[in-house]
């Protein structure tokens, strides 16, 4: 893809050999990690990134960008501080005190470089 297309704090979904990639620019920097949550392998395109931290929304299953690291979930402890209906975030407290005892493997990730205006991810 042209490099121009990932502008900088946005990540976008990418199918280089038809391997699902989640490409971001944080920092000036691109990053290529697995489009795949640990947990179910659902899609992370559909995710949130802040800073270097891309989070799946289903699950809150959040990530390192950098180096495709679990930092938390599914279902972070602090679940509660995240803007939901009261309802829904009563739910998944419940849901997080069930879910407490498994572990989120990290994801995989993958080099890139931009040569002539165009990203590309090593696969």
């Amino acid at each position: 893809m042209d490099d121009a297309e990932l502008p900088e704090g946005q990540m976008t979904a990418a199918y280089p050999l038809g391997i699902n990639v989640i490409l971001a620019c944080v920092s000036g920097t691109i990053y290529a990690i697995s489009g795949k949550c640990a947990h179910m392998t659902c899609p992370l395109f559909t995710g949130k990134l802040e800073g270097y931290t891309v989070t799946y929304p289903m699950h809150c299953a959040q990530f390192d960008i950098t180096n495709g690291e679990a930092l938390s979930g599914p279902v972070p402890a602090d679940i509660e501080h995240k803007i939901m209906s009261p309802l829904i975030s009563k739910y998944m407290q419940n849901i997080g005190k069930l879910m407490n005892h498994v572990r989120m493997e990290s994801i995989q990730t993958f080099a890139t470089k931009t040569e002539d205006g165009c990203v590309l991810v090593e696969v």
